[in-house]
Protein backbone atom coordinates (compact mmCIF):
# COMPACT_ATOMS: atom_id res chain seq x y z
CA UNK A 1 0.00 0.00 0.00
CA UNK A 2 2.85 2.41 0.83
CA UNK A 3 4.13 1.89 -2.72
CA UNK A 4 1.08 3.70 -4.08
CA UNK A 5 0.38 5.92 -1.07
CA UNK A 6 3.78 6.65 0.48
CA UNK A 7 3.89 7.94 4.05
CA UNK A 8 6.05 10.95 4.92
CA UNK A 9 7.18 12.29 8.29
CA UNK A 10 5.23 15.40 9.30
CA UNK A 11 8.43 16.91 10.66
CA UNK A 12 11.07 16.41 7.97
CA UNK A 13 9.15 14.80 5.07
CA UNK A 14 11.34 11.70 5.18
CA UNK A 15 9.52 8.75 3.67
CA UNK A 16 8.53 5.77 5.80
CA UNK A 17 6.57 6.91 8.86
CA UNK A 18 4.35 9.79 9.93
CA UNK A 19 6.92 10.54 12.61
CA UNK A 20 10.43 9.33 11.85
CA UNK A 21 12.82 8.14 14.54
CA UNK A 22 14.88 11.32 14.42
CA UNK A 23 11.90 13.67 14.77
CA UNK A 24 10.33 11.53 17.49
CA UNK A 25 13.41 12.12 19.64
CA UNK A 26 12.52 15.82 19.88
CA UNK A 27 9.03 15.37 21.31
CA UNK A 28 8.53 17.30 24.53
CA UNK A 29 7.37 15.23 27.49
CA UNK A 30 4.39 16.73 29.27
CA UNK A 31 4.71 17.04 33.03
CA UNK A 32 1.83 15.33 34.80
CA UNK A 33 -0.73 17.45 36.62
CA UNK A 34 -3.64 17.11 39.00
CA UNK A 35 -6.74 17.16 36.75
CA UNK A 36 -8.63 19.38 39.19
CA UNK A 37 -6.26 22.24 40.10
CA UNK A 38 -3.88 21.57 37.16
CA UNK A 39 -0.84 21.98 39.41
CA UNK A 40 2.05 19.51 39.32
CA UNK A 41 1.35 15.91 40.32
CA UNK A 42 4.26 13.51 39.80
CA UNK A 43 2.08 10.53 38.86
CA UNK A 44 -0.93 12.44 37.52
CA UNK A 45 -3.12 11.50 40.48
CA UNK A 46 -5.61 14.02 41.78
CA UNK A 47 -4.33 15.76 44.90
CA UNK A 48 -5.92 14.61 48.16
CA UNK A 49 -6.73 18.25 48.89
CA UNK A 50 -8.54 18.56 45.54
CA UNK A 51 -11.42 16.31 46.51
CA UNK A 52 -14.38 16.67 44.16
CA UNK A 53 -17.49 14.55 43.78
CA UNK A 54 -17.52 14.17 40.01
CA UNK A 55 -13.93 14.99 39.04
CA UNK A 56 -11.25 12.90 37.37
CA UNK A 57 -9.14 10.77 39.69
CA UNK A 58 -6.05 11.11 37.53
CA UNK A 59 -4.79 12.36 34.19
CA UNK A 60 -2.02 11.21 31.88
CA UNK A 61 -0.75 13.27 28.96
CA UNK A 62 2.29 11.91 27.15
CA UNK A 63 3.59 14.94 25.25
CA UNK A 64 3.37 18.70 25.16
CA UNK A 65 0.99 19.85 22.43
CA UNK A 66 3.50 21.64 20.24
CA UNK A 67 5.86 21.11 17.30
CA UNK A 68 5.66 17.94 15.25
CA UNK A 69 3.28 16.09 17.58
CA UNK A 70 0.82 18.97 17.26
CA UNK A 71 1.17 18.80 13.47
CA UNK A 72 0.58 15.05 13.52
CA UNK A 73 -2.45 15.17 15.82
CA UNK A 74 -4.02 17.93 13.73
CA UNK A 75 -3.55 15.83 10.60
CA UNK A 76 -5.04 12.80 12.33
CA UNK A 77 -8.03 14.88 13.41
CA UNK A 78 -8.63 16.95 10.29
CA UNK A 79 -6.38 15.53 7.56
CA UNK A 80 -7.90 12.11 7.01
CA UNK A 81 -5.03 10.00 8.39
CA UNK A 82 -6.87 8.33 11.23
CA UNK A 83 -4.85 5.18 10.54
CA UNK A 84 -1.79 7.01 11.92
CA UNK A 85 -3.16 6.63 15.46
CA UNK A 86 -1.70 3.13 15.80
CA UNK A 87 1.84 4.34 15.00
CA UNK A 88 1.38 7.34 17.29
CA UNK A 89 0.05 5.24 20.15
CA UNK A 90 3.00 2.84 19.84
CA UNK A 91 5.35 5.80 20.32
CA UNK A 92 3.29 7.01 23.26
CA UNK A 93 3.28 3.65 24.99
CA UNK A 94 7.02 3.30 24.48
CA UNK A 95 7.47 6.64 26.26
CA UNK A 96 5.23 5.41 29.09
CA UNK A 97 7.07 2.08 29.40
CA UNK A 98 10.40 3.90 29.64
CA UNK A 99 9.21 6.09 32.53
CA UNK A 100 7.37 3.70 34.81
CA UNK A 101 8.09 5.77 37.92
CA UNK A 102 5.85 8.58 36.71
CA UNK A 103 3.28 6.40 34.99
CA UNK A 104 3.10 3.64 37.62
CA UNK A 105 -0.26 4.67 39.09
CA UNK A 106 -1.87 4.98 35.67
CA UNK A 107 -0.48 1.65 34.46
CA UNK A 108 -1.63 -0.09 37.62
CA UNK A 109 -5.14 1.29 37.15
CA UNK A 110 -5.19 0.59 33.40
CA UNK A 111 -4.13 -3.03 33.79
CA UNK A 112 -6.67 -3.89 36.48
CA UNK A 113 -9.06 -6.54 35.21
CA UNK A 114 -12.17 -4.47 35.91
CA UNK A 115 -10.89 -1.29 34.23
CA UNK A 116 -12.67 -0.51 30.98
CA UNK A 117 -11.58 1.78 28.15
CA UNK A 118 -14.02 4.34 26.80
CA UNK A 119 -13.65 7.51 24.73
CA UNK A 120 -14.97 11.02 24.23
CA UNK A 121 -17.77 10.80 21.63
CA UNK A 122 -18.37 13.11 18.69
CA UNK A 123 -21.59 14.57 17.35
CA UNK A 124 -22.72 11.79 14.99
CA UNK A 125 -23.00 13.96 11.86
CA UNK A 126 -19.48 15.31 12.40
CA UNK A 127 -18.16 11.78 12.87
CA UNK A 128 -19.83 10.61 9.65
CA UNK A 129 -18.34 13.56 7.76
CA UNK A 130 -14.84 12.93 9.14
CA UNK A 131 -15.14 9.18 8.72
CA UNK A 132 -13.95 8.32 12.22
CA UNK A 133 -13.60 9.52 15.80
CA UNK A 134 -9.91 9.97 16.60
CA UNK A 135 -10.54 9.40 20.33
CA UNK A 136 -12.02 5.99 19.55
CA UNK A 137 -9.06 5.11 17.31
CA UNK A 138 -6.63 6.07 20.08
CA UNK A 139 -8.57 3.96 22.59
CA UNK A 140 -8.55 1.00 20.19
CA UNK A 141 -4.81 1.34 19.65
CA UNK A 142 -4.21 1.55 23.41
CA UNK A 143 -6.31 -1.56 23.99
CA UNK A 144 -4.42 -3.48 21.33
CA UNK A 145 -1.00 -2.47 22.62
CA UNK A 146 -1.57 -3.39 26.25
CA UNK A 147 -2.75 -6.87 25.28
CA UNK A 148 0.79 -7.72 24.22
CA UNK A 149 3.55 -5.24 24.93
CA UNK A 150 7.32 -5.35 24.93
CA UNK A 151 9.48 -5.06 28.01
CA UNK A 152 11.74 -2.10 27.16
CA UNK A 153 14.49 -3.38 29.43
CA UNK A 154 14.76 -6.86 27.91
CA UNK A 155 13.19 -6.45 24.51
CA UNK A 156 11.06 -9.52 25.17
CA UNK A 157 7.37 -9.75 24.49
CA UNK A 158 5.34 -9.40 27.67
CA UNK A 159 1.68 -10.30 27.63
CA UNK A 160 -0.38 -8.36 30.15
CA UNK A 161 -3.28 -10.79 29.50
CA UNK A 162 -5.74 -7.92 29.67
CA UNK A 163 -6.83 -7.21 26.12
CA UNK A 164 -9.36 -4.39 26.30
CA UNK A 165 -11.88 -3.45 23.64
CA UNK A 166 -13.16 0.12 24.09
CA UNK A 167 -16.83 0.42 24.94
CA UNK A 168 -19.04 3.35 24.06
CA UNK A 169 -20.52 4.59 27.31
CA UNK A 170 -21.22 8.17 26.22
CA UNK A 171 -23.00 9.94 23.42
CA UNK A 172 -22.91 13.56 22.29
CA UNK A 173 -26.43 14.90 22.71
CA UNK A 174 -26.07 18.18 20.87
CA UNK A 175 -23.91 19.78 18.23
CA UNK A 176 -21.56 22.28 19.86
CA UNK A 177 -19.12 24.79 18.47
CA UNK A 178 -15.56 23.64 17.90
CA UNK A 179 -13.54 24.20 21.08
CA UNK A 180 -10.50 25.24 19.04
CA UNK A 181 -11.07 28.99 18.93
CA UNK A 182 -12.91 29.42 22.24
CA UNK A 183 -11.55 31.01 25.41
CA UNK A 184 -11.43 29.00 28.63
CA UNK A 185 -14.79 30.07 30.06
CA UNK A 186 -16.43 29.70 26.65
CA UNK A 187 -15.10 26.14 26.41
CA UNK A 188 -16.62 25.25 29.77
CA UNK A 189 -20.07 26.58 28.87
CA UNK A 190 -19.92 25.22 25.31
CA UNK A 191 -19.82 21.56 26.38
CA UNK A 192 -22.05 21.84 29.45
CA UNK A 193 -24.84 19.23 29.37
CA UNK A 194 -23.79 18.03 25.91
CA UNK A 195 -23.04 14.40 26.86
CA UNK A 196 -25.16 11.55 28.19
CA UNK A 197 -24.91 7.84 28.95
CA UNK A 198 -26.02 5.58 26.09
CA UNK A 199 -28.14 2.59 27.02
CA UNK A 200 -27.24 0.87 23.77
CA UNK A 201 -24.78 2.17 21.22
CA UNK A 202 -26.06 3.15 17.78
CA UNK A 203 -22.62 2.16 16.50
CA UNK A 204 -22.74 -1.51 15.46
CA UNK A 205 -19.12 -1.81 16.57
CA UNK A 206 -20.25 -1.28 20.18
CA UNK A 207 -23.42 -3.34 20.70
CA UNK A 208 -22.99 -3.88 24.45
CA UNK A 209 -25.13 -2.16 27.04
CA UNK A 210 -23.46 -0.23 29.82
CA UNK A 211 -24.63 -1.12 33.31
CA UNK A 212 -22.64 1.12 35.65
CA UNK A 213 -21.90 -0.10 39.15
CA UNK A 214 -20.13 1.56 42.05
CA UNK A 215 -17.08 -0.62 41.42
CA UNK A 216 -16.74 0.50 37.78
CA UNK A 217 -13.30 1.76 36.79
CA UNK A 218 -12.87 3.64 33.51
CA UNK A 219 -10.03 5.10 31.45
CA UNK A 220 -11.50 7.95 29.40
CA UNK A 221 -9.55 8.59 26.19
CA UNK A 222 -9.22 11.72 24.04
CA UNK A 223 -6.54 13.19 21.79
CA UNK A 224 -5.65 16.52 23.43
CA UNK A 225 -6.19 18.26 26.79
CA UNK A 226 -6.42 22.05 26.55
CA UNK A 227 -8.64 23.30 29.37
CA UNK A 228 -9.99 19.84 30.12
CA UNK A 229 -13.57 21.09 29.70
CA UNK A 230 -14.71 18.21 27.48
CA UNK A 231 -13.12 15.45 29.51
CA UNK A 232 -14.33 16.91 32.80
CA UNK A 233 -17.89 17.07 31.49
CA UNK A 234 -17.70 13.46 30.30
CA UNK A 235 -16.30 12.36 33.66
CA UNK A 236 -19.15 14.09 35.48
CA UNK A 237 -21.70 12.15 33.42
CA UNK A 238 -19.92 8.84 34.05
CA UNK A 239 -19.69 9.39 37.80
CA UNK A 240 -23.31 10.49 38.10
CA UNK A 241 -24.19 7.19 36.40
CA UNK A 242 -22.33 5.28 39.10
CA UNK A 243 -18.76 4.90 37.87
CA UNK A 244 -16.49 5.02 40.89
CA UNK A 245 -13.11 5.92 39.43
CA UNK A 246 -12.09 7.64 36.17
CA UNK A 247 -8.62 8.36 34.82
CA UNK A 248 -8.17 10.50 31.74
CA UNK A 249 -5.68 9.63 28.99
CA UNK A 250 -4.62 11.99 26.20
CA UNK A 251 -1.70 11.95 23.82
CA UNK A 252 -0.83 15.60 24.36
CA UNK A 253 -1.55 18.54 26.65
CA UNK A 254 -1.40 22.26 25.99
CA UNK A 255 1.16 23.87 28.30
Amino acid sequence: MDLFFPVFCVGCQREGKYLCKRCSEFLGEASLICPVCEESSFTGERHVSCSTLYGLDGLVAVWEYEGVIKQLLLRIKYGGIGHATQETMELAFLAIAQDTARFSQFLSFLLEKETVLTFVPMWKRKERKRGYNQALLIAQALGTIISSSTDSSTGSSTSFSCAKTPQQFLQKTKDTKSQTELARMERLSNVKDSFAIVQESSNSEFPLRFTPTLSSSVVLVDDVWTTGATMKECCKVLKKAGVEKVWGFVLARTV
